[in-house]
This record gives structure tokens, sequence and C-alpha cells, in this order.
């Protein structure tokens, strides 16, 4: 270990001479001293520690004076060599890959860090989510190889791993590239040792052993066969995915042939063949004949054997044996030719047989009467004489009684009955041949028993079928029809199910569930019921029970409110055909399991909707057959209700806007797709065009905007430009700016191009689009600015905005966007401007300036003026509707209005009006313009009648007068007064000041007070005061307000 200190805040006055440094171990008292000779430095290095000791330090001072008090004692450190964390694993790489599994292998780190690596963790990622994901245990495994399983196919995954020691998990080594999960296609091939290239010699009782390695994906099918024969059975053929072998053990020269092997898969075939000899006696030679027969002498001829035994044939040994003899005796024991004539042979005579032509008609008995055969046979040698009853030889039984002699054959048979129907046979034989004659015998009896077994099929709780075979013997008579019975076992009585059944089978139903039956069934001919064929017992239970659980839940295609629940058949239909599938639901927030298919489903797969969004959901399947649902599968684990999401596509659009001798400005539009999720930003990375080291100019959480300036950057040197969105998943692909971009300067005044045809004017019928597309140069990029001669934009208007274009679009057009548009562009070397007329084809706008005058009592005049906006056509007329205060729908007074004044009529006077008028082109009506105020039918009054003055005191006078023919319903008093200064005017009625309202007030001008009262009525009767005062004094005057002719109406 290496000592460091600093040093004394004192030196005593004198110099520091050196320091003594000393230690002591944890397990000891005594400090000892480190250093022999004084340390003149502030650092030492302590040798000759024990491993895994822990020891302490201390160090004192020496000046002239002596040795300092020593420091206070360091911590306890271990003596060991220090530990890191491994290098990354070395050279990893792909072994394999198949279609859900990978295999890797890599070599130990170069640097273990000081410790034993005690194993390696291997991790993966789909690259279409990005989220890495361990494939071993925590702990890591030893080997330098794994098979990383359960991969879903044609996914793309990376690969890395780190090795583990006692200080922890080390670096990460990538596996280069990325491994797309799929089969890997390889030919089928074999390799042939030399050996097996050439003859294989086995001697016979040895054993033959033919060892190929193989190779191919996926593993080829494997197939030995022989070209001259099948390999026998008890050859042992051994195939794994590397090799494949054949042994046959005890080889005879049967085994001598070409043996073929044929490997496929489905990238091709190979084929190869092995010859293989086996050293044994010869086989026997083929195709032996007899020609040349005379009485004494035969010729025979032969082919030389197929199999020569693995060695040259030297001769034949050829052998015969009389018929009457079981001994072979030798002709000659070294023939060497494939034919020899063999002599010295006795005549034969080919058996004949003579009987009563009786016999070739069929010889019918009853039953109970005794029969016989007989005829006369002769032959040289005498025959053989042999009496069969179909294939069975006969022998003498107590019945059945042969007398057979030289030359004559018979047999008699007593007491017959239906078995001894049939055909027999008679056969003389001898070496030259033999001879038979067939005789039919039917015995008329009952039939037999149906031949059985009985077959019982289709067995359930309350039913099952049986089915028999038709009597070996029917009796002599054709079976009329079948009896079935059916008996309990725990019974003795029998009970007849079906008395007469035709055909050979028959369905029984109505048994009882658990009991056990035995049926039997007997024929019928015109003789008689025959003997019974019983079944076995049987159980009437239902063969089948429900079926296992449903296996491998799986869960796909998550979206907020559905999923895929996909499964597999159960290992065990219990017997019957599953008919269904029962899909169950459990919410993490509920206890209940609910259904989630209404109908039965057939299919291994469906998807769930109607989930609530951010849920958590398991899953369980049973499995439904005619025994009822199975237990419900394993529960999938919890998946959430939510859209799925992934990176976002590239950003598009993506082009330089402008630039100057140390800036790029660049813009882009939203990607096309966001990945599911919301783009949190984007990232915009630049690199020099002779480079490809890409630098990040904006924040690692990106730009909210779509458009960013680079600022910075060397003047005419060339960049390479592009840009990424952002989400919450991660960041998506990038789209490059095309070419290469320099910092430059570039000036260049905008410059408009538009169409002749949009010069004209842009005509669009109400509910349609209209487009302005300008495209426009200019360098810097000019800023553009859309207006409207109208005023401002409708929410309907977009405008898009490029490099070199933009455009105005109004989607669903109506009058409201009908104008002039105005476009303007501006840079710093000057600016442009232009317009678009849009007509829009609408019915009109609102008239203008809508005012009623010259009401009278029964009239009123409408006046306006034409409406700004005539809809792209000429107004034809206008349309004037009229509504009562007291109504809520408008009455039409006028269709047809040619002019823009009109006089409504026959208005009740009195009643408050409002009216309305609309103009109407060739499109239809417009919008109307209403009076906001309403109107009331009226006229002005009339003079009063006759006035009289009734009273006149010092100071007041009162008058009457007769009311007026009309008196419009308002009334006006005026009073003139005169002072200086002007005095103020007060008024009161009954002698209680005066209230003004909105229907009675004063109006005081400089030489007069008056009073205004509109709609009079009785109320407005009595005694009216009016005082003017000023600094000179007060003046009254009184005003009686009354009608000498008492009133007619309301008003009076």
């Amino acid at each position: 270990m290496i000592v460091v200190w600093e040093r004394p805040a004192s030196d005593g006055g004198s110099e520091i001479l050196g320091y003594i440094l000393e230690k002591r171990d944890k397990e000891g008292i005594r400090w000892t001293r480190c250093n022999k000779r004084l340390i003149s430095e502030l650092r030492y290095r302590v040798t000759g520690l024990i491993e895994n000791h822990d020891y302490e330090y201390r160090v004192s001072a020496e000046n002239a004076a002596g040795l300092s008090e020593p420091s206070p004692p360091s911590t306890y450190y271990k003596a060991c060599d220090p530990i890191y964390k491994p290098g990354p694993p070395n050279n990893p790489k792909v072994v394999d890959v198949t279609r859900s599994s990978v295999f890797l292998s890599w070599g130990k780190p170069i640097y273990d860090g000081g410790s034993e690596i005690q194993g390696y963790i291997v991790e993966k990622c789909d690259v279409s989510d990005g989220q890495w994901a361990i494939c071993t245990p925590p702990t890591g495994i030893k080997n330098t190889h794994m098979e990383v399983e359960k991969l879903v196919e044609k996914h793309e995954y990376k690969f890395r791993i780190c090795a583990v020691n006692k200080a922890g998990v080390g670096e990460h080594a990538d596996v280069p590239g990325s491994v797309i999960v799929e089969e890997k296609m390889e030919a089928p091939d074999l390799d042939l040792d030399m050996e097996l290239r050439k003859i294989v010699n086995v001697r016979a009782g040895g054993s033959l052993r033919l060892f190929v390695p193989i190779r191919g994906r996926p593993t080829p099918e494997v197939k030995w066969g022989k070209m001259d024969g099948d390999i026998r059975e008890a050859a042992i053929i051994d195939t794994t995915s590397s090799f494949t072998s054949l042994v046959l053990d005890n080889v005879n020269r049967f085994d001598t042939g070409k043996y073929t092997l044929t490997l496929e898969n489905s990238s091709g075939t190979k084929s190869a063949f092995v010859s293989v000899r086996v050293l044994d006696t010869p086989s026997a030679p083929v195709n032996l004949k007899i020609r040349e027969i005379t009485k004494d002498s035969v010729s025979l001829s032969w082919e030389p054997p197929l199999l020569d035994g693995g060695a040259k044939i030297k001769n034949y040994i050829i052998e015969k044996r009389e018929a009457t003899r079981k001994a072979y005796a030798a002709v000659v024991t070294n023939c060497h030719k494939t034919s020899w004539k063999v002599g010295q042979l006795q005549e034969v005579e080919l058996p004949r047989i003579s009987m009563d032509p009786k016999y070739k008609d069929t010889i019918v008995v009853n039953a109970g009467e005794t029969f016989r055969l007989e005829a006369d046979v002769h032959g040289k040698p005498l025959p053989t004489i042999k009496w069969y009853k179909g294939d069975k030889e006969l022998e003498e039984t107590a019945r059945y009684e042969i007398k057979n002699t030289d030359f004559s054959a018979l047999i008699i048979v007593k007491d017959a009955i239906r078995v001894d129907g049939g055909q027999y046979i008679l056969e003389a034989s001898n070496v030259a041949g033999t001879k038979t004659v067939p005789v039919n015998v039917k015995v008329l009896d009952r039939p037999g028993p149906p031949e059985g077994p009985v077959q019982v099929t289709g067995v359930t709780a309350e039913k099952c079928s049986l089915a028999w075979a038709p009597p070996l013997h029917d009796g002599g008579s054709d079976i009329s029809h079948y009896i079935v019975e059916k008996r309990e076992t725990s019974r003795l009585a029998w009970t007849v199910v079906a008395s007469e059944v035709l055909p050979t089978m028959l369905k029984v139903t109505k048994l009882l569930e658990g009991n056990e039956y035995v049926f039997r069934i007997m024929a019928v001919n015109k003789y008689g019921v025959g003997e019974p064929l019983e079944s076995v017992p049987v159980m009437m239970k239902n063969p089948f029970v429900v079926p296992g659980p449903p296996k491998a839940l799986e869960i796909t295609n998550i979206t907020k409110d559905s999923m895929t629940v996909c499964w597999s058949r159960p290992d065990s239909d219990g017997g019957s055909e599953i008919i269904g599938y029962i899909v169950e639901k459990r919410d993490r927030a509920g206890i209940r399991w609910i259904k989630c298919n209404k109908r039965r489903i057939t299919d291994l797969r469906l998807r769930v909707t109607g989930l609530t969004e951010d849920h958590e959901y398991e899953f369980r399947v049973s499995a439904e057959n005619a025994a009822g649902v199975s237990e419900p599968s394993q529960v999938s684990p919890y998946f959430k209700a939510c859209d799925p999401m992934f990176k976002p596509g590239p950003p598009t659009n993506t082009h330089v806007v402008d630039t100057t001798k140390t800036s790029v400005t660049l813009a882009w539009s939203k990607p096309i797709y966001d990945g599911g999720c919301e783009i949190q930003g984007y990232l915009v990375e630049i690199c020099k065009a002779d480079e490809d080291e890409w630098s990040l100019v904006t924040p690692q959480t990106g730009v909210r905007a779509t458009r960013f300036e680079i600022k910075k950057l060397t003047e005419h040197q060339e960049y390479k430009l592009r840009v990424c969105a952002l989400n919450k998943i991660g960041v998506g692909e990038a789209a490059s700016v095309p070419g290469t971009i320099k910092p430059e300067d570039k000036l260049e005044a905008p410059e408009l191009d538009i169409d002749s045809e949009l010069r004209k004017g842009i005509v669009v019928r109400a509910g349609g689009s209209a487009r302005i597309h300008i495209p426009f140069r200019g360098r810097p990029t000019p800023d553009i600015t859309w207006s409207r001669e109208e005023g401002e934009f409708t929410e309907k208007v977009q405008i898009d905005k490029g490099i070199n274009y933009t455009q105005l679009s109004i989607d669903n057009c109506d009058r409201n966007d009908a104008g002039k548009y105005i476009l303007k562009l501006e840079n710093s070397s000057g600016s442009k401007s232009a317009f678009v007329t849009v007509k829009v084809l609408d019915t009109p706008g609102p008239p203008q300036n809508l005012v009623v005058k010259d009401i009278r009592k029964d009239s009123a005049v409408l006046s306006w003026e034409p409406p700004i906006i005539d809809g792209g056509a000429k107004v034809k007329n206008y349309v004037i509707d009229k509504r009562e205060s007291t109504r809520k729908a408008f009455a039409n007074v006028n269709a047809k209005c040619g002019k823009t004044s009109f006089k409504v009529e026959n208005l009740t006077e009195g009643a408050i009006y409002y009216f309305r008028v609309m103009a109407e082109n060739e499109f239809g009506i417009g919008v109307p313009a209403e009076t906001t105020d309403a109107v009331k039918a009226s006229e002005p009054p009339l003079p009063p009648g006759k006035v009289t003055l009734t009273d006149v005191t010092q100071r007041s006078a009162s008058f009457t007068w007769e009311k007026p023919e009309h008196d419009g319903g308002n009334l006006k008093v005026e009073v003139p007064f005169i002072g200086r200064p002007k005095p103020t005017i007060t008024w009161t009625k009954n002698e209680q000041p005066l209230k003004q309202t909105t229907r009675l007030h004063i109006q005081d001008t400089s030489t007069s007070t008056i009073l205004h009262i509109k709609e009079s009525n009785k109320e407005d009767f009595g005694k009216y005061t009016v005082t003017a005062t000023n600094t000179a004094g007060t003046a009254t005057e009184h005003l009686i307000l009354g009608y000498h002719l008492e009133r007619k109406d309301k008003n009076s």
C-alpha cells in the first residue's frame, strides 16, 4: 500500500528532518515501524504485507528537538489486489437462427477486472419497440453460448452480452448488426466416407454398420431404402439433425445389395447409395423348369441364383424324391451346367374319380336323416384319398364314417344337422398330380347363430348400436329377419328389443344410465328361430368426459378498447369433439369474471371489444364438448387497454428556408405517423458533407417548433442536415434535407407567378372549396402575408406556406368568403403584392340601412339599400315580412318587391310591429335585415277643438278644450317663461312633485318648459303646477288637465 500524508502545521522552530511511518495489523496489538531510514517525502510504499489482512497506519515527524507525537491512526485497509468490473466479452456472434430462436456465442473478456468471471448476462431488443430485456437469469449463465428462445418470427432483434464478476456487471458487447428471426433454408447434403464409396463386405452372421453425417435447414427428412427389395425389419435406423446411421445384425445373403439414402427438406433433396456384399453360401437357383417328360425320364433347366454369396458359383447339386418318400436322394453332385436330364424314373398316371351323376346336383337332406357320398378312384401309383368340407379335412367321428379303399371312396354322415350342409370335396393325389370333385349338400333346419362377435358401438348413457354378421349356416333357407333381446346383468329375464329386424344392425335406445346390459340376436328362417348370439356385457355411460383446459394463452393487437385473445387446443378433447370455446375477462378493478362471447367460438382466437381505456384486464378460456365445459385455462397476465405506441415516423417536407454566411434556417412539417402518442419535439442534426459524424444542434429534449436556425456555421462549407421527431417512446426515423447546403448570403427580391386563369378570379358555388395556389421566389425566403380587402378571414381559411409556394384554402364556401384576397411577399430585397378575387355563388347578404318612416295608424313605409354581397348574381327582388310583438312568427307582406322601399298597409292601430327584408337572386332568398326597434302604428294628434276659459284668478287661469278628432295618443303642453338669470323650473301634480317616467317627462328650453305625455289616459287628469324661480323672485302657473267631452277610447 502507498501511505500519503501532509506536513505538520508547525515544524517546532526547526526544519523537519524526516518522518517515521508505523503500521498495526488488526489481528495484532503492536505498532511496527515500516521504514528503517527517515522518510524525506510525504508518501511511502509499504511492502511485505500479508494478503487479506487489515492494517492501520500513523506517521510521526522528527526535527532537531526529537520525535513528534504520532498522527491519528488511519482507518483499516485490506491488503488485496484491486478488483474492477470486467471488460466486454470477446467476439460475440450469431451462430444460428431458427423461426423462434437465435443461437449466440462469445469469448471470455480480454480483461476480467482482477476477479474470476462468474457468468454472463444476455439481453435482447426488439427493434420495433426499442426495449431491452434480459434473457438470462439475473445472476447470468456460465456458458459462453446460449439459445435465446421464444422470439417472434419475422421480427428484427439486437443482442448484447455483459460479463459478471465479484465487482459487478461489466461493459456490454453488442452482437454486430441486427438479426431477423426466420428459418434459414439450406439444401440437404451428406458426407459419404471413402470406405462407404467402395463395396462394403460383411461376413454372414456379422453386423452391418453404415454411419453418414448430414446437414440441411430445416432438418431434412431421412429415408433409407434398398434398390432390389426392402430392408429387413430388424434394421435399426437412427437419425439426428447431424447424422443418420443404419445397423443390421446377423446379416445373411439376402442383405446384399445397394442401400439408398435420400435426404429431403423444403430446399431440395440429396441421394446417395452404399453397395453391400454379404459373404455367404449362394441363394437358390431361379426359374427351375421341368421339360421333356417321358415315362422314365425328365429334363430340368434353371438359372443361376440371384445371390452368389459373394463368390463365384462352382457347381450345382441335383436331388430327387418320390412322392411316397420324405427324403431326397442325390442324382448328381458336380453339375457344371444349368440343365440336366434325370433318367431311370418310374411311370405314373394321373388320378381319376368317377361319381354317380346325381352328385352333380345339390343333395337335399332333412335334419336327422343319414346321407352318404361315394365314388370310384384310379391312378398310378395308387392315389391318396381325402375328404374335405370347405378347407378342413374330415376325420372319422361318431357321426362321420369314412370308408376308403384302394379303388373307392365313401363317407357316411348320420343324424344330419345344419352344420353338415355345405360343400364336400373328394381329393385323390399321387406323384402325377391331384384330382378333386365337389359335392354340395343342403340340410333343411333352423338357422345357426349369427356370426359374431356382436359389435357394440356408439355407447352413451342411454343408447348404443349393435351390428353382427349373418349366420354361417342359414338352415337351407333364406334368413327372413332377426330378433334382438336385452337383459340387465343383474336379472335373468330377457326382454324383446325388436322382433323383426331386417338389416344386420340395430340402434337400441331408452336404456338406463349406469346399468349393464347383455344383448342377444337370433336369426329366423321358414323352419324357425335359430340359436342366439350373445354380446359381452355393456355398461351404459358416456364414453367421453369434459375436455382439458386450453393452452398457451396469448394476448395480441392491443388497442384502447379491444384486444385479441389467442390460444391452443387442449391436450385432450375428452373423447368427444370440441364444439366451441368460452372466453372470459376480468377487470383488475373488479372481482367477477365476465363472458366475452355471446355465440359459440369455433376458432382459436377472439377479438374482445368494448374495453375501458387504461383499464387492465386478464383473460381465461374454457373448452366445451358434449360432456360439458372444461376447467378454464391458466389466467393470462394483466394487459392494459391502450393504443400501441411506437417511435414516430420521419418529419415531412424537410427543406431549407434560408441561409446566411453563418447560419442555415430549415423548416419541416409534422410526421404523417406520430407513433400513437403526441410529438414532444424535434431533434436537428448536422454533419459536414465529407464526414459521417453527426452532431446534435438542438437541446436533447428537442424543439417544439417546426423551424430551426442553425448558427455559427462556416461560410461556404457544405453541410448535410436531418431532422427526427421525438415522442415518449423515443426518437423516430430521420428525414434528411435533400442534397448539401452551403451557408451563404443570397439576395433576391420576391416574385410571384400567378396563373392567367387565377388572375381572372375564382368562381365557386356555395358549399364548394376554393384553392389559391401561388408559386413564388425570393432570397432570403420572403415573409408571407395574406389579407382580405373586406376584413378579417373566416375560421375556414387555411394557409399553407412552403419554400417556393403558398396556398390559401377555403372549404365549404359561403357568401361571406367572397372578396379580394391579397398576398404580400416581403424580404430584405424588396416586396411584392398581388390579389385574387373570389366570387361565391350564393344567396344574397342582408339589405343595408333598413329604416321605418311615415308611420301611420294603419301603415308604415320601409326603405333600405341593396346588400353589399349579392351572392354572385343580380338581386331580382326583395321579400318583406312583418311580425307583431305578441307573436313569434313572421308573416309575409310581399314576396316580389322590385324596389328598395315599400309601404306596409293594413296595420292595426296601436299594435307594435317588427319588420324584416330579404334580397333574392337566382340562388335563393338571402339573409334578412331586421328592424331593431319596435314600431307602433300611430299618428301625431290633430289640434284640440274649441278652447274655453273657465276660471280666472289674480295669478291663474283655467281652460278646457275639446278633444281633437285624432289625438295620436300623446299630449304636449308648452309654457313660455322669461327671467334673468334663467329661472329654475319645477312641476307638481295635485300638490305633489311630478315624477318623470319613460311615458311622462319634462323638456326645458331657454324660453319655455314643455310637458310630454305619451299615450295619455285618465290617470293623467289633474291639476298641474309649474313654478319658475331665480334670485329675483318666483312665478307660478296652474293647469287643469281634462276633456270637456267624454272620451270614447282608452286614451280618453
